[in-house]
C-alpha cells in the first residue's frame, strides 16, 4: 500500500498541485493529496476533531479545489504550506532602522541589535503559538513557509516589493535574514513543531526566490491585475517536494526524473 501524504495550506499549494503529475511519477510509492484555500479563507477555516473545514459560505475557492473539508486521519505525513511568519513586518523593521552595532548609517531611527532581535523573536513566537493552538502537536506535521517573492519584484512597476528592494540595499540585510530564519527554527523547535525552510536551490539572494520559478504570463508585461511575484510554478513545487521527501520521508525521486520542461512554467 502506498504511503498517504497530504499537502495543505494557502494558495501556495498551487505550485505543488501543478506538479502533481511529476510528483506521482517521481514518487510512485506515495499517494499525495492536495488541499488549498485562498489565504483569508484558509485563515478562517476550522480544524476540529482531525478535520480541516472551510468556513460556511466562503467567498471563493481555488480553481482546482473540489471540496470544502479534509480529514487528516488517513495521512502519515502532512505538509502545511504558506505561513509567512510576519515576513513583511520583519523586513520593515530591518529597512526602517539603523542598527546601532552595524556600521551603516542612513539617517533612520536607531535600534539596538538586542531590541531588533527581541522584536523579531516576539513576532515569530506569536505566529508559532497560533500554529500550535490551531493544529496542536502532531508528529506527522511539517510546516513550510510561503515562498519569498521573486527577485524581479524588486524592480519598479506592478507588484513592486518596496521593503524587499530597500532591504537589498542595506549592508546587513543578509546577516539579519539568517538570524530571522534561525529564530523561526528555534521558536518552532521550542513549540515542538517541525519546519522546513525554503530550499537554497530555489533562492536568489536574501528574501528572494529565483525568477525561473515564476508562473507564465505573470511578469510586469502582463496586465497589472495579472502580475504575480509571489506564487510559483510547477518546478518550484517539484523542487520543494523533493526536499520535503528527502528530509521527512527519507525518499528521493526515481533516478533521472524531473518536471518536463513544458510543464515548468505552469501554475
Amino acid at each position: 500500500m502506498r504511503e498517504k501524504i497530504l499537502i495543505i495550506g494557502t494558495s501556495h499549494t498551487g505550485a505543488f498541485y501543478t506538479a502533481r503529475d511529476a510528483i506521482a511519477a517521481g514518487f510512485p510509492d506515495l499517494d499525495v493529496s492536495y488541499f488549498g484555500l485562498p489565504g483569508r479563507v484558509y485563515s478562517s477555516a476550522v480544524y476540529e476533531g482531525g478535520v480541516f473545514r472551510a468556513p460556511e459560505g466562503m467567498p471563493r475557492q481555488l480553481a482546482w479545489m473540489d471540496r470544502r473539508e479534509i480529514d487528516f486521519a488517513p495521512f502519515s505525513h502532512i505538509l502545511h504550506v504558506g505561513e509567512r511568519y510576519a515576513l513583511n513586518h520583519v523586513m520593515r523593521l530591518m529597512v526602517f532602522h539603523d542598527v546601532l552595532e552595524e556600521p551603516e548609517r542612513t539617517g533612520r531611527a536607531f535600534i539596538s541589535s538586542a531590541a531588533l532581535t527581541d522584536m523579531m523573536r516576539g513576532t515569530v513566537a506569536r505566529r508559532t503559538e497560533r500554529l500550535l493552538e490551531r493544529f496542536g502537536k502532531d508528529s506527522r506535521a511539517c510546516f513550510l513557509p510561503a515562498p519569498y517573492p521573486l527577485a524581479r519584484s524588486t524592480r519598479p512597476g506592478a507588484g513592486h516589493e518596496y521593503a524587499l528592494a530597500a532591504l537589498g540595499k542595506r549592508a546587513h540585510g543578509a546577516k539579519w535574514m539568517a538570524l530571522y530564519e534561525q529564530i523561526i527554527e528555534e521558536e518552532m523547535h521550542k513549540a515542538g513543531l517541525d519546519v522546513l525552510l525554503q530550499p537554497p536551490q530555489t533562492r536568489a539572494g536574501q528574501f528572494m526566490t529565483a525568477d525561473r520559478f515564476a508562473r507564465a504570463g505573470t511578469d510586469q508585461s502582463a496586465p497589472p491585475d495579472q502580475v504575480d511575484h509571489r506564487h510559483m510554478n510547477a518546478d518550484y513545487g517539484w523542487q520543494v517536494f523533493c526536499a520535503f521527501a528527502q528530509r521527512c520521508l527519507g525518499q528521493t525521486p526515481e533516478s533521472g526524473f524531473a518536471v518536463p520542461e513544458q510543464q515548468q512554467k505552469t501554475g
